[in-house]
Parts: structure tokens; sequence; C-alpha cells
């Protein structure tokens, strides 16, 4: 699957959530220090286990089929992709009482714009791990709540980008020439030419508020129709414009240049009420609006205001602050959708039947892709990694995980004060995002109930004032990606990837070659004959297999370690009669199971 940047525009203005370090990365040959913060954890003493997923996605371990509930309509196409290996509940019907009841029966739940994802949704959804948002816009969804939780938040922003810029153009022209007011005069059995003059298109200007892939395809259409296009974005360029044919410019200029005025832009903090009695101020005697983007980046109270003073000549509305409004009889968004001068539609931007599909289809992909613990295109609070750095770190990550797990367990299961971890790369520059991340969660997942991933790894560990610190030795494009964890309380580890396995190279004072796989237990004896001929007896008479055994010498006849991996689990008893036979006391049996 190819990975793309997510939209840009105004939705990455506020619903991004990414870390932010303010290290500075000093291109020196022999080590580049990145403090970050992270904090104290303290757990019960378990073995180290880490999921498959190395903190890249959201995968869940165990055999049960994925639960994804649909509270909304979805193409048939969609349903039938999801269906393949997901048990899929169709649940058209939910109220808000009765989805937070449920939800914590479901691993993923997409919505359309109807149903509200809530903070309370998501604390109930103890198993959530995948939002789907069926469209662009995610102000129905609490993305704090979401990326606190680590769960996974994805849209679909290509698949009704035409269907939305149709719709507008459709608003647009029905605005100008007054077609659904005369088309209801003619249906009461009224003939009143005179009352339905429209305005012309050609040489008007149109300006396009928010300049994402919507806007785009309306400036392109409306440049057709021989309008001139001033465009609004705080991610537009003039170069860019220019190459789209159109003129950048102010917010403010841009709603004083125009005589018919277009929203492309999500409800977000920095656009809830971006039109306000201010700039409708600034528009000319007569401009027209378009909104066929969300409800509440217009003041409805300011527009109803500027149709009744007749300064803004009409507006079409395809969404309210409140919608229904028939449901809020006493409300502006009622009192607009009945006006006179309005056009309004039900929210019926991406309603044909080609985009329905193609943005079911869009979001039955990206939700099955997080499931599977992949890399997801369209996430909406995770930074995006491409496929080039993915390819290369997700083998480093699952080691940095699976180091961060043991060291959480050799520290007695309490991690405190300063970490370090160094990372072997081919310059200072690259993206360790994904390896910082699966080294937090390896170290904090064992103490925490709340999963941990690269959507709030960050978060996690901030929140709990771990002081982490990564440095990154530079070394030549043949490294073999080693990474090591410095833990308070642990001895150093360090790790490398060896035919695409992780393999544990450093534990303090040793030297194993142990492949961090499977079930093993892991000791210290005394380096003396006799001591390997114990354990393996005794494990023989047990019934336990060894698939393997290691010894990694310290000082002759002083202490060695010894790795024996099994096929099966040993009980407690079994690991306390191997301490009582051989182990030596600086480091007793430590049962571990990846």
């Amino acid at each position: 699957m190819a990975f793309v940047a997510p939209a840009v525009g105004l939705l990455l203005q506020s619903t991004c959530s990414s870390f932010t370090s303010t290290t500075r990365r000093a291109a020196v040959p022999r080590g580049v220090t990145r403090p970050s913060r992270a904090g104290r954890v303290s757990g019960p003493v378990m073995s180290a286990t880490s999921a498959t997923s190395a903190a890249a996605g959201v995968a869940a371990t165990g055999t049960d089929a994925m639960r994804i509930l649909l509270p909304e309509k979805l193409s048939d196409a969609g349903i039938a992709m999801l269906s393949d290996g997901c048990e899929v509940v169709k649940d058209y019907d939910l109220t808000p009482e009765r989805l937070l009841e449920v939800i914590g029966d479901y691993d993923a739940i997409i919505v359309r714009s109807a149903t509200k994802v809530t903070r309370e949704v998501l604390e109930a959804g103890t198993r959530l791990k995948v939002v789907g948002r069926a469209g662009v816009g995610v102000d129905n969804v609490c993305l704090p709540a979401a990326t606190e939780r680590g769960v996974l938040v994805v849209n679909a922003p290509t698949g009704n980008c035409v269907a939305a810029a149709e719709h507008s153009i459709a608003l647009l022209c029905s605005l100008a020439r007054n077609v659904a007011a005369a088309d209801a005069t003619l249906k009461a059995g009224g003939w009143n030419r005179g009352a339905f003059v429209g305005a012309s298109l050609v040489g008007k200007t149109l300006g396009v508020l928010g300049f994402g892939r919507i806007g785009r395809e309306v400036a392109r259409r409306a440049k057709g129709l021989g309008m001139t296009v001033v465009a609004h974005d705080p991610y537009l360029s003039a170069e860019s414009a220019a190459t789209a044919g159109v003129t950048a410019s102010s917010l403010d200029d841009t709603v004083a240049a125009a005589d018919f005025l277009t929203l492309h832009m999500p409800l977000v903090d920095s656009t809830r009420n971006l039109l306000d009695a201010r700039l409708l101020g600034l528009a000319k005697p007569g401009m027209r609006l378009i909104n066929a983007a969300r409800g509440g980046i217009v003041v409805e109270e300011a527009l109803l205001a500027a149709l009744e003073s007749g300064a803004i000549a009409g507006a079409a509305l395809d969404c309210f602050s409140q919608e229904p409004p028939f449901k809020f009889p006493e409300s502006v968004s009622a009192a607009l959708a009945a006006h006179p001068r309005v056009l309004a539609t039900p929210h019926l931007g991406a309603s044909t039947k080609e985009a329905q599909e193609d943005v079911a289809i869009e979001i039955a992909t990206a939700v099955k892709s997080a499931l599977n613990g992949e890399m997801v295109a369209t996430m909406i609070n995770a930074p995006v990694i491409s496929p080039e750095v993915l390819s290369v770190m997700r083998p480093r990550a699952l080691l940095a995980e699976r180091l961060g797990a043991l060291a959480h367990t050799l520290s007695g299961g309490s991690v405190s004060g300063d970490v370090t971890v160094t990372y072997s790369l081919s310059n200072d520059q690259e993206d360790t995002r994904l390896l910082r991340s699966a080294v937090i969660k390896g170290l904090m997942q064992p103490g925490l109930d709340v999963p941990i991933n690269l959507v709030n790894a960050d978060g996690v560990a901030r929140e709990r004032g771990l002081q982490v610190t990564e440095v990154v030795r530079v070394v030549d494009s043949t490294g073999d990606g080693a990474v090591s964890v410095e833990v308070k309380g642990a001895p150093t580890l360090e790790g490398r990837i060896i035919n695409g396995a992780p393999i544990l190279t450093r534990l303090g004072e040793f030297e194993p070659d142990l492949k961090l796989e499977g079930t093993m237990l892991v000791y210290a004896h005394k380096d003396q004959p006799g001591q390997i001929g114990k354990v393996g007896t005794y494990l023989g008479e047990q019934h336990i297999n060894v698939s393997y055994m290691g010894v990694a010498r310290g000082a002759v006849g002083g202490v060695a370690l010894v790795m024996i991996g099994l096929d099966t689990k040993p009980t407690a008893a079994v690991i306390n009669h191997i301490n009582s036979l051989v182990a030596d006391q600086s480091m007793p049996p430590l049962l571990l199971e990846f």
C-alpha cells in the first residue's frame, strides 16, 4: 500500500497531535544526544512480553476475530471488505446512551457525521483500537481522548472530494439564478419571472476559504465557468496558488474581494465561528455565501442579521450548527433554513452513489490496515511515516520494544529516572519516532492498562515524567541497526538485527547471542563443571523440551549467563528448583516470553 501525507490545509492546523521535542540534533560523527520527557512507572514483576506490532500499529493479539461497529450506513462494498476476516455489526438505531453500553465489545467503530465519539465513548471502549471517520472532517471525534488512550483515528479524505465540489458548484449556480425559489413558485401555480432575476457568474470573483482537495476541485470548476478565483489557506503559498491558476490572499482580503464566497475547511478550534460579524462586514454589498463544509464555521446569528439587512444577498447552506434544524425549532439554524434568501440542503455534499462507495472502500481499507498493525496514510492523531523509513525501522522497532520490555523486567518491574536509548543509524537526521515509541511501550506497558503505541507513547511518557534521552551513533549505511537501552536499576542491554531477527548482544557484562523470540529461561550460574548438566537433566525429568541452550561467560571461574529456549512454559515450582540447583543469586532464573 502506498503511503502519502494526510490532507494538508486547515485540517492539519490543529487536529494533528505529535510529539514535539526541543532537542537539537548536532551532526557529529560519534553521537547525537536528544532528550525527551517520559515518567516514573512501577508495576509487578512480569515476563517481558511484546506484541509483534512493535508500537507501529494497533494490532491485537489472540485469535478472536476483530469486531467492528457500524452505527451509520456504509456501502455494501465497504462492508464486504470489512467482513473479510472481521465481524461487522450494523446497528443504525443506536442512541448515545446505548452506544456507551456496547462500545466496550468492539475493536473499531466507523462513523459518518451523526455519531459523536466523545471522551465518554472512548473511555467506555476498553478494547477500542481504531475510530474510522467515513469522510474528511473529524470534529465529531474527541481527538485528545483518542490520543491519550492510544486509539488511532483515521479518515477517508479523498473519496468524496469530487462529490462535495460538485455540490458546491450546484449550490453556487442555483443560488445565483434563484433556482429553488423559482421552482417552488412554479409548483405552487405562480409565474413571477421578475422576482427571480439572477446574477451572472462570468467575470465574478469566487473567494475560496480552505484550499485543500475540495477547495481545489471547486476552484477548477469555477474557472471553467469564467470566474476569477481568490483563495485563502494558511498553507497556500503564492507559487502553489499560481500553479492552480488562483490568487492567494489573506483571510480579510479574500472575503472583501468575493462576489461569491465558498467554505471548504474542517471544523476545528481555529475555524470555529471563523466567519463572524466582523468578517461579514468586510463583504461587498450583495455578496452571496456557500457553505458545504461544516456548520459552526459561520456565526449563524451574524449571517442571519446580514441577510435580514440585505448586506448579504443570499446564502446556500448544506450544513448547520444544529442538525437537523427542524429538531431545534427555536434555533438560529432553523431560522436560517427557513429564510427566503437561503437555499438549504440536508448535508448532501458527499451524497452521490459513487462517493459513498469510494468513501466506504477508503475507510474500510484504512481501518483494516490499522487493525492489522500497519501504518495508515490517513492517520489523524499520529505522525505518518513513509514506507521507505517504515521498512527499515519496523524490525528495529521490534528490537527496541523487546529490549524495553526486558529492561522493565530486569529492573524489578519499576522504571524510574533517566533512560538512555542509543541507536546506530546511517545519519543523525533519521526519523526515530517509531523506535522511541517502541522503547517506551516496552518499558511502560506492563505497568499500565492503557495500550501504548505510536499514537500516544510520547504523551504517556511525558505525563509520567520519565526522562528519556536519545543518542544517535552515526554508522555507515551497512550498519546493523544496533539499539541499546540503559535504565536505572537494570543492566545495560544492547541488541542488533541479524538476518531480520532481534538478537540480544549485551546484557550487562555478558555478550550473549540470544534471539528475543519464544519462551526462554535466563539465569546466571557459577562457571564450573556440571552446572548445565544438572539443569538439563532436571528439565528432562519434568518433560520440558529444550529447543536451544547458550552460555555467555564472564571471567573464567566467575559467573556465566545461561540462556535456555523452552518448548513449554515451566511452572513457578520448576523455576524455583532450578534456582536452588545452580543459579547464582546475582541473577536468579528469569522467564522471558516474546
